[in-house]
């Protein structure tokens, strides 16, 4: 009975051992265990079919300490979507969730950069104010060109940087407000306003240098003649706007805004006035005269009318450029030897009188030949016989009017030319 016994024992050992295991402990002791023994599990186990196994509720605080050598990594994560939950810790580094709508965005404004940000083609949305310590470069559209155009403030001027002329194309200077322009500015827009001042508290100028011309347009290019240039001030009643000036299609009208001349200046009294005028010496000058509705014109006299050579007896008539009512004749002659002839008569219609003359020094006597005095003979015998023939009537004329012509008959001896000069009085 007892080898029996001993027998069941030794059986009951051998099976203990060999459902034994030497497990190590982490101050390097041999444990051994008997992993059969096992039937439970908890705090984030399970105990599954005499295995142990991840899954469970916790129940009490549990901590997994890492190291740099010894980290914690999970492989093969499913792709979230957006909706999920992000998985944040506490200042004590308990795992929790935050809803993936709390975060508003990404804050880049708590932090000091250590290199460039890449928007990745994003763009920066409500910005409030930029401030930028040296430059903003503004790049083409076209990627294939590298130039761009740059704005910066150095020493007091704000500038634009073209970088492919390597120079500013608008400079604007704090201390004076003056903004320079590198170039020519062009309004590629041709129906939109170009430069308007408006709102000037003082002066409005444009001003040019260095023998440049400048030039204004007004109108429309689709109608003719349309467009003018007013120039007003504050002359008006009660400090209205009052028009001084205006220059249309016309003219230029100084008091009036309906010009009907080139030049039309209007003003209740003394419209015009010129100083420093210089007396003229010059015979072929033309007069001015003024006519009843106030244009100025040039006065069509003096005129000169040359009479070709006379033969004795013969006669040489003159178409008048204008027969006015009242007008004034001089008839004047000169003979081979510098001894000279004139006459003067006035004029009403075709009434002639005579109003002196001499021949050679010897004064005409006039004598009305018709009942009408449209014409007269003068005389003026004695004269000194001349080398070219001319005997004492040598200057000796009968002048006739009648409408715009001009008579004179020779009643000299030898062949003679005259000069007949009109005047309005």
């Amino acid at each position: 009975m007892k080898k029996i016994i001993y027998m069941l024992l030794l059986i009951q050992s051998g099976f203990m051992a060999a459902q034994t295991e030497t497990m190590v402990t982490v101050n390097g002791k041999k444990v051994s265990i008997n992993p059969n023994t096992l039937n439970t599990a908890n705090n984030g186990l399970t105990f599954n079919s005499g295995n142990i196994q991840l899954g469970g509720s916790l129940i009490k605080a549990s901590t997994i300490t890492t190291t740099p050598e010894f980290t914690l990594a999970i492989a093969g994560l499913q792709a979230g979507i957006t909706a999920d939950k992000i998985v944040v810790t506490d200042a004590n580094g308990v795992l929790k969730t935050v809803a993936r709508t709390s975060f508003s965005g990404d804050n880049l404004g708590n932090h000091i950069a250590t290199q460039n940000l890449e928007m990745s083609d994003k763009n920066i949305l409500n910005i409030k104010n930029a401030y930028i310590k040296n430059e903003a470069q503004i790049s083409d559209r076209n990627t294939a060109n590298t130039k761009y155009f740059g704005l910066y403030k150095n020493n007091g001027v704000f500038g634009i940087w073209n970088s492919n002329k390597s120079m500013n194309a608008l400079s604007i200077d704090e201390t004076t407000n003056n903004v320079a322009f590198a170039s020519t500015i062009s309004f590629p827009d041709a129906t939109a306003s170009k430069i308007l001042l408006l709102s000037n508290s003082d002066a409005t100028r444009i001003e040019l240098t260095n023998n440049w011309n400048f030039g204004l347009v007004s109108g429309s290019k689709a109608t003719a003649n349309s467009g003018q240039f007013s120039w007003s001030n504050y002359s008006g009643t009660g400090g209205a706007q009052k028009e001084l000036m205006r220059l249309n299609t016309t003219g230029l009208g100084i008091g009036t805004t309906a010009p009907t001349a080139a030049l039309h200046v209007k003003s209740a009294a003394d419209p015009l006035r010129l100083e420093g005028l210089v007396e003229s010496t010059d015979p072929t000058n033309t007069a001015l005269v003024i006519g009843t509705d106030g244009i100025v014109k040039k006065s069509l006299f003096p005129q000169t009318y040359a009479v070709p050579s006379i033969a004795p007896g013969a006669s040489y008539t003159v178409t008048l450029n204008a027969n006015i009512t009242v007008a004034t004749f001089i008839v004047s002659t000169q003979n081979s030897c510098d001894k000279n002839a004139i006459a003067t008569f006035q004029t009403y219609n075709d009434v002639i009188s005579f109003l002196g003359g001499q021949g050679a020094n010897v004064s005409y006597t006039a004598t009305v030949i018709n009942l009408d005095g449209f014409s007269q003979q003068l005389v003026a015998n004695g004269t000194t016989s001349c080398q070219d023939g001319g005997d004492s009537s040598q200057f000796n004329f009968t002048i006739a009017k009648s409408g715009s012509t001009i008579t004179i008959t020779n009643n000299g001896n030898v062949a003679r030319q005259y000069s007949v000069i009109q005047t309005g009085m």
